[in-house]
Order: structure tokens, then sequence, then C-alpha cells
């Protein structure tokens, strides 16, 4: 691995903030939030539950956010940017000094790491009536290392029954006692199963102590939240590196990196597992990456789409598939007069070629979703559009499972288990040149496969030119 190994890295120590009591609510319409937005602190808090439910909740709510933030709406804008975790925006917007202005204020410099500046913003906010405001005020001691003031403000707080379980965790940890903290951290998420910072500490300490099992399975359960907390992403994305996952550690890294791309920290393990990614990547890997690239290049002309989102891509200046889905649906929503008609369009489009929006990393390239079918992308009579027009038992003979070919043990071997090939039309994709690059196939393995290929009417590209008929090396073992 390049740089920094992770495995002597400690774990970011940065939790998230404490959610008070807050019981899940049904999905909202975004307009609820914005036609009444939250008061206070427990408010605004009890909202992040409620429109973030779900994805397609969230996704909605963040573009009325942006519309917010365009029309320069200064309390909904800091509101709605903090509850969807775009917290230097938050910032950006947030104005005056009441309770909601300052947890905003305070919780948001936490979350981005500017410790002090937290704990000076949220000095007087520890005795605050209400709960949110006096666990966030609490949490910028701790950040700040202000042990002692934290220790003399505790008591006095007014926190719900959830809170005052996890700082008396916090508390243990900062007299060495960790089982203790740990047995105080279990009993916040008893009464509070979705408390993050009792869960963020679970996973931190079973980290620290070497427990990879423990701190992936708390650190995951983050992933179905929104917004997932950036220390939590990236702690677990350093168990990945650790464990030579490197493409869940990119994705880690990279989702921290979308919403805060000056994330130092991020950026230097993104680069690191990217690397090593780029080290480790296999042949199946390496031939599924090809194939992504090609199908990324296809015009948005080769689809039908309706009038409408046609138009719309256009006017983006998005001619091709991976322009496509270099952009998240909120990018595309904040486009005019693009909307959720056009994106549902866009999106069943995209899952028929097993793609998805928001592919791209920072560094420009491309995650390799789970969901994409190297084989199933490839439309077959466009690739193999050189050997002119196909019969019907061509086109027949295209589908059928290499198997049938009854090639020697050596030539089935390098196709199917070395380049991962299922179908006949498949071999087509490659040329001589390319089979004849590979570990243990010459030219005997090659002559087998044309003659078979032949009874079918088919013939491999030479890849050199028609006319090449130069010698070629022969095969340098006789059997695997």
């Amino acid at each position: 691995m390049t740089g920094l190994s992770s495995a002597f890295q400690r774990p970011v120590d940065r939790p998230p903030m404490s959610p008070t009591e807050a019981p899940a609510a049904p999905a909202a319409d975004p307009a609820a939030f914005f036609a009444a937005p939250p008061s206070s602190p427990l408010e605004l808090l009890q909202a992040r539950a409620r429109f973030l439910a779900d994805s397609a909740s969230a996704d909605k709510f963040e573009s009325a956010v942006m519309e917010a933030r365009e029309g320069n709406n200064a309390p909904l804008a800091s509101a709605g940017s903090w509850l969807i975790g775009e917290y230097a925006k938050a910032l950006e917007f947030v104005e005056g000094e009441d309770d909601l202005s300052l947890f905003i204020q305070g919780s948001s410099e936490l979350e981005l790491g500017r410790h002090a500046a937290s704990a000076a913003t949220l000095a007087s906010a520890a005795s605050s009536n209400d709960p949110a405001l006096a666990a966030v005020a609490l949490q910028a001691l701790l950040a700040d290392q202000q042990d002692d003031a934290f220790r003399k403000a505790l008591p006095k707080a007014k926190l719900t029954e959830s809170d005052q379980a996890f700082f008396e965790g916090r508390s243990a940890e900062l007299d060495g006692d960790y089982a203790e903290a740990v047995k105080c951290f279990r009993r916040a998420l008893e009464l509070e199963p979705n408390h993050d910072g009792a869960r963020f500490r679970i996973a931190f300490r079973a980290d620290l102590h070497g427990d990879d099992a423990t701190a992936i399975r708390e650190y995951e359960a983050f992933l179905d939240r929104r917004p997932i907390p950036v220390s939590a992403l990236i702690n677990l994305g350093v168990l990945y590196e650790d464990r030579n996952d490197f493409e869940r550690a990119c994705g880690c890294f990279g989702a921290v990196l979308r919403r805060d791309p000056g994330n130092a920290v991020a950026r230097m393990y993104f680069h690191d597992a990217h690397d090593s990614l780029d080290m480790f990547y296999d042949e199946n890997l390496e031939m599924k990456e090809d194939q992504l690239m090609k199908v990324l290049r296809t015009p948005i002309t080769d689809f039908e789409l309706s009038v409408r989102a046609r138009n719309c891509l256009t006017n983006m200046d998005i001619r091709a598939l991976g322009e496509l889905v270099s952009h998240t649906e909120a990018e595309l929503l904040e486009f005019k007069n693009f909307g959720e008609t056009s994106l549902n369009e866009i999106k069943r489009l995209l899952v028929l070629k097993g793609l998805r929006l928001g592919m791209r990393r920072e560094d420009g390239s491309f995650i390799i979703p789970e969901e994409f079918d190297a084989v199933k992308s490839v439309n077959l009579e466009t690739e193999l559009a050189w050997l002119g027009p196909l019969s019907e038992e061509q086109k027949e003979a295209l589908e059928l499972q290499i198997s049938t070919l009854n090639l020697s043990v050596r030539c089935h071997r390098a196709l199917v288990e070395r380049l991962n090939l299922q179908r006949v039309g498949d071999i087509l994709l490659y040329s001589e040149e390319d089979l004849l690059g590979m570990p243990n196939f010459g030219i005997t393995s090659l002559n087998e496969l044309q003659n078979k290929l032949e009874e079918f009417g088919l013939r491999l590209r030479s890849g050199r030119g028609e006319e090449y008929s130069g010698d070629m090396p022969e095969d340098n073992n006789a059997s695997l």
C-alpha cells in the first residue's frame, strides 16, 4: 500500500452529535418543513429523522434545500443545509444568536473539525433548557479537550435519559474505565436505538482494541442513515482498507469528499486506497472495467427518451452515459426544467445497463457498481458490426454457451476461467492479438478456436489488419 499504512492509524475520534430521544416518524413532504420550519434545536433533530427517513425523501428534501439557497432564504437555507449534513453551507447562511442559530453554528463547526471554534460558540450552552443544545455543547468541550470544563458542566446539564447515559460513558472513558464506558453506551442505545454518538463510541472502542468485526458491524449500521457521519465513513474506510477491500474503502472516502471536497484526511486516505486498488486488479476486474468504459462511451442518442428528458440532457451538454452518471440526482435536479419525471426516466434507463447516478469518483475514475454485468451490458450486434450482416443461424450461434464448442481444456480454461466469458459471441469481442497476449494461449489454441468458430460461419478479428499472416509463437507448455 502506498502512503501512510492504515494499519497504524488510530480511528478518527470525532463522534457524531448525540441525538435526543426523537421518535422516528413517517417520511414527510419537504414542503411541510419550509412551511413550518423548526424553531428549536430539538425540533431540528426530530425533523432530520422525519424528512430523511428514506433515500427518496432525502433526495427530495435536498432539492428543496438547494432552492432555498438559490432564493437566499437564510433561515431556511441554514436549517435545511444542516439537516442534510452540508455543514459548510449551513455556516454560510446561519445568522442570529437564538438557540437554533447557536446550535446550527456550533454543531456545524464541530462536524467540520473546528473544535475550538465550536467550544467558543457554545460556551454557555451546556446549561440550556434545550436538551439537544446542551448535548452538543458538551460534545464540543470533549472535542476541544476541555475535560475539566466538561466534568463541571455535566451534572448541571438538562439531558435526555439516553444522552445522560452516553455522557456518563464519555466520563468513564476519561477515567480510563473503558468497560464501564461501553456498558453506558449500550444502555444509551437501548434507550434510543438511533443514538449515533453511542453507536460510534462502541465502534471506536472496538476499533482501538482490534475487534474489527464489531467495529465494522457498528460503523456499517450508519450506512442506512442520512446523513452518514463523516468520522464513521473514514474509520470504516480504513478498516476496509486493512482488509484489502480497496473498492469499498474508496467508496467511503469518496462519499466524504463529495460532501466536503476540502477534507484533507479523506483525500489522503482516498489516494492511498485508490493506488492500492490499482495494484490489486485481477484480470476479471480489469475486463469488467474495460467493458464499463465502453458502455459509458455510449451516446445518449442511442436510447429512447422522452423529448423533455432528451432536451434537458442536451441543454446540460450531456452527450454520453459517462457524462450522465458523473452527476448525482441532486445535481440533475438543479438544472432548469429537469424534474422528478425526467429523473425517474433516466434512472430506469441506467438500471437496465447496470449503472446508477453519482458513479464518478473525486479523481475522475468511475466506481464499478456491484449490479454492473459486463456480459449483459454488451450489445453483441452493435459490437460485432464489423462482421457484416449476420444470418439467423449465426445470431443463434452467438448466444451458445462456450462449452458447446468442445474445446480443449487449455483453451476452455483460458476463455471461461481467465476471461470469465460465457457465450460464443463474447469471444468475438477479443481479437487474435488480445488472445495471444494471454499466458498459455498460443497459436495452437488460436487455431483450434478459429476452426470451431468457422463451423458456425464466424471468425475472430485479427487486430493487426486482415492481411496479417506473420509467424506467431507456439504454446509454451503442452498441458496445464
